[in-house]
């Protein structure tokens, strides 16, 4: 019986090693209209999750200011969930902190992290902005900083995860109108093994860290 066993457990694991896992992002502005799309799907469609952000939107309140935004989960095609989400900048600054003093608890955390994305695999990389502000001078101004920030931003990128296709990048000028416009789409894919086998490894570091804080910890009072 227990035989058995073993083998359904292996075949789970081998199951989940061979896994693919892909996710196509996109977000477009058209004026005061944002669009976020997240989907996830796994063996090329068998099982897919799509969340849709139709509103963003800032919003000022005693906390502070707080980006609201409505979250749509569909499912095979049906939506199963509808919600409002609000984060206040206290939110977002709280989550940056613990990420930071996680990064500064745990020896080579980075490099692990740094394994785990070079398992991410992009294969499609599109962001075109249209923008003008009304004045010729100032719209080519913005024009260069643009390009100049889309190319910081897509080199970071390459040198984060497996970039495997050539990005598709413009910035149009409007030179006589006031208007912003911008789309951007991006395609990952990976294996749901290897992925969990990079949090794995950071977890085990994690835990070890934490040992070693309490072995020290007494030694030091």
């Amino acid at each position: 019986m227990w035989g058995w066993v073993f083998a359904g457990l292996f075949a789970l694991l081998a199951l989940l090693a061979v896994t693919p896992v892909k996710i196509t992002c996109y977000y477009s502005r058209k004026e005061e209209d944002d669009q976020l799309e997240v989907e996830i799907t796994v063996w090329h469609g068998l099982f897919s999750r799509k969340y849709e952000i139709p509103m963003l939107l800032f919003k000022v309140s005693p906390a502070g200011q707080e980006l609201v935004a409505q979250v749509d989960t569909i499912q095979q095609g049906s939506k199963i969930q509808e919600k409002v989400k609000d984060f206040t900048r206290r939110q977002v600054k709280e989550l940056y902190h613990n990420y930071r003093e996680l990064v500064d608890r745990v020896r080579d955390l980075l490099p692990l992290i740094k394994d785990l994305c070079k398992q991410i695999h992009c294969t499609k990389l599109e962001w075109h902005t249209l923008l003008g502000t009304g004045q010729a001078a100032e719209t080519g101004a913005l024009t260069g900083i643009i390009w100049g920030v889309k190319s910081v931003i897509v080199g970071v990128l390459s040198h984060s995860i497996s970039l495997r296709a050539m990005p598709a990048m413009s910035v149009q000028p409007v030179w006589n109108a006031a208007v912003i416009q911008t789309t951007f789409r991006c395609v990952f894919h990976f294996y749901l093994g290897h992925f969990l086998l990079s949090l794995l490894k950071i977890a085990l570091r994690i835990r070890r860290s934490n040992q070693r804080k309490w072995q020290t910890t007494p030694s030091q009072a």
